[in-house]
């Protein structure tokens, strides 16, 4: 069985096999909107508009400004939202390639000759579990897209936390990269291949879209 990988999927799979397996796989339930990820989009989307196409932000989004301003000062060609994916061998295709090994879709991306910019944003009241992984694989995708790309400045702004979390990455670290990320996708096809879809009981169960049918955790 094929999977296009992702940074989210792996973090959902790490989290729980079975829900994974149960939300991803088999598309038997669906992960409900909550008002803080209702929240997380409204806000996604008005950072957009600001930076793509300098539209003001809304009046309740207003005290975000100093985060999001400076991006819109960043040399280079900017891009929001933009998709990415590379096959297994590491090497760049489009988005539905049916060879897609990994996906990612950065909230920010400015290239500017040799040097790039990715950002995410984050609406979370604490970046007390923020995670660079992320930036991480984003900047190896960049690298991957972007032959003259020879460093990758990442950021991830906790516009609510008030924080800012950076990283940087250059080519010499692609190795590493992708030999951790295609380590962890591997626990995803060995679950695929033997079938071992094992729950990960934790306080989190009570906000599982699985129920108590199919997982005796629920």
């Amino acid at each position: 069985m094929a999977l296009a990988h992702s940074y989210s999927s792996v973090k959902d799979f790490e989290g729980c096999p079975r829900r994974y397996h149960e939300v991803r796989i088999l598309k038997k339930f669906k992960s409900q909107d909550t008002e803080a990820t209702l929240y997380g989009t409204a806000v996604h989307k008005a950072f957009e508009d600001y930076i793509r196409d300098d539209t003001p932000l809304p009046a309740q989004f207003k005290m975000f400004e100093l985060f999001v301003a400076p991006l819109k000062k960043v040399k280079g060609d900017v891009l929001c939202e933009q998709k990415m994916a590379i096959r297994a061998d590491f090497t760049p295709c489009d988005f539905f390639d049916k060879a897609v090994w990994f996906r990612g879709v950065p909230d920010f991306l400015a290239i500017n000759k040799t040097k790039a910019r990715v950002a995410d944003y984050k609406t979370g009241k604490s970046a007390r579990f923020a995670d660079p992984d992320q930036l991480e694989l984003m900047a190896a995708m960049v690298m991957a897209h972007y032959p003259e790309v020879q460093t990758v400045s990442g950021i991830l702004l906790f516009v609510v936390a008030a924080k800012v979390v950076k990283s940087e990455y250059t080519r010499a670290d692609l190795p590493n990269i992708w030999s951790k990320w295609a380590g962890r996708a591997s626990m995803i096809e060995s679950a695929v291949e033997h079938g071992a879809w094992g729950a990960k009981p934790s306080p989190l169960c009570r906000f599982c879209p699985v129920s108590n049918e199919a997982c005796e955790h629920r």
